[in-house]
């Protein structure tokens, strides 16, 4: 038996919500970050980001929102946010 296997017992698996809501803190990351581009964070993405990884998330925003970065540039701008919430 590896030493992994003794050492972990479980592992719990958080739907977004479930255990941690960062529902609140997304919201306020997106409202600087978009506001930075002249463009109002309303929530119409909010389906689409839910669920995904950071950057299925971030190619929903850039393109419904007509950002003029690339996904990947938005998720470097919005990384260091979440770390100061």
């Amino acid at each position: 038996m590896s030493v992994a296997r003794k050492l972990i017992k479980c592992v719990i698996l958080d739907l977004d919500g479930t255990l941690l809501n960062t529902d609140g803190i997304v919201c306020n990351v997106l409202k600087v970050s978009l506001g930075k581009y002249g463009k109002e964070w309303d929530g119409r993405e909010t389906l689409k980001i839910v669920g995904k990884t950071p950057l299925e998330a971030a190619s929903a925003v850039v393109e419904d929102y007509g950002l003029p970065c690339s996904p990947i540039e938005f998720v470097s701008e919005l990384s260091p946010q979440f770390s100061d919430q």
